[in-house]
């Protein structure tokens, strides 16, 4: 078993509200894209940077005040 590393339980509840914010926004594009496009439009775009600012890894930076 691996041991706990110090910074997880806050990383792991900074991700779990990502998980919560994104699954949000989706669900308010998907019931946008036939009545205003533009608002899906808007929130594929904050997914993705959302997303490529977790793929970065820039972990401290999530965690730290």
């Amino acid at each position: 078993m691996l041991d706990r590393v110090p910074f997880t339980d806050a990383l792991d509840a900074f991700l779990q509200e990502v998980v919560r914010a994104m699954h949000a926004a989706v669900t308010l594009g998907i019931r946008s894209i036939d009545s205003d496009p533009a608002v899906s439009d808007k929130v594929l775009e904050d997914c993705t940077e959302t997303l490529s600012v977790i793929m970065a890894g820039h972990v401290q930076e999530w965690i730290n005040p």
